[in-house]
């Protein structure tokens, strides 16, 4: 193979960074498609990011398992979650700012429940190896898949075909798109506006820490 990766590894390289780059984007989408179907949006996402990679970070470094962090990440995200969805089910609540609010919020507790955090290195989630069959380091590392993202693909999937074809699915549907209707069913709007906001943040932060 030589010692050079020739004309192919600029789409190699090109492939490599667009997954690992990518998959973060990728839950973060998927938690949002979720959000928006009932209704609701939330601009909270960077700062409420940013607090479930430290507890992530944090609960990797304390435990020695990676896992334990996505975990405590997923839990992290439902938390706020949870708190911006009843936030904004009151009277005169607006989205828009209570997310705003919420990023700064987010972002000053990570960085300031952070800071003994700077210098420690936390065990990383272990890679999908697909460039094993390479002895080229810049292949193996080009093709090193972080877990994430193929739960995150099989995700993407699940979300798209829960839409269409499980009730709860359905309802979400019919809770974004028409509160009356909703109501004119028998559904609270609320319920599931927190519900959907706090299953969004749970899956986004859990992505956070890997």
């Amino acid at each position: 193979m030589g010692e050079t990766l020739g004309w192919w590894g600029v789409p190699l390289a090109i492939l490599g960074g667009a997954i690992r780059v990518g998959t973060p984007l990728l839950w973060v989408s998927l938690g949002e498609t979720v959000t928006e179907k009932a209704g609701r949006i939330n601009l909270g996402l960077e700062g409420t990011l940013l607090m479930g990679a430290m507890t992530a970070y944090a609960v990797a470094f304390s435990t020695s398992n990676p896992w334990l962090g996505v975990l405590a990440a997923a839990a992290v995200g439902i938390v706020f979650g949870l708190l911006h969805g009843a936030l904004c089910s009151l009277a005169r609540v607006n989205d828009t700012a209570m997310g705003i609010a919420l990023m700064l919020a987010g972002s000053g507790l990570a960085f300031w429940l952070g800071k003994p955090l700077i210098q420690p290195s936390a065990p990383d989630l272990a890679s999908i190896d697909l460039g094993g069959w390479s002895t080229l380091p810049a292949v193996e590392a080009a093709l090193a898949i972080n877990p994430l993202f193929v739960v995150g693909v099989l995700l993407a999937f699940a979300v798209y075909w829960a839409f269409g074809h499980t009730r709860v699915g359905l309802r979400l549907r019919v809770v974004g798109d028409s509160e009356n209707a909703a109501r004119a069913c028998g559904l609270s709007p609320s319920g599931y506006r927190i519900a959907a906001t706090a299953f969004a943040g749970g899956q986004v932060h859990a992505l956070e820490s890997g």
